[in-house]
């Protein structure tokens, strides 16, 4: 965070074209991104911009609903849901984005079941 600019750089996260890209490759990837998303929600105050990765820079309005889609994208997984996105949706503006989140929910139950094997 640039925070005498009021800049948050989020890299990765926070993206308004892009569901949420888990560390699939942590030992708890939706808690890591949970408790990332606390992070940023506790600079927020202090937020005149957000500068994701990937999509579009957005103001205070946009870094707190963005938060609030990626925890709902997140939480729906941890919950056993399949998450409701409209990035991953039928109006999802990048075609491929679907397919990435099929993989994605797919990894994440292989993890899933290696932690619980029966």
């Amino acid at each position: 965070m640039i925070a005498d600019r009021g800049v948050l750089v989020a890299g990765d996260m926070l993206s308004d074209v892009l569901m949420p890209f888990l560390d699939l490759e942590a030992a708890n990837p939706i808690d890591d991104y949970l408790a990332a998303l606390r992070l940023f929600e506790s600079v927020a105050d202090g937020v005149v911009a957000v500068i994701p990765g990937h999509g579009s820079v957005g103001g205070a309005e946009q870094l707190r609903a963005r938060i609030k889609q990626d925890r709902a994208y997140a939480e729906a997984r941890r919950d056993g849901g399949v998450p409701d996105h409209p990035r991953v949706g039928p109006s999802a503006q990048l075609g491929w984005l679907p397919d990435v989140h099929k993989w994605q929910l797919e990894r994440l139950a292989q993890g899933e079941q290696n932690e619980n094997p029966e």
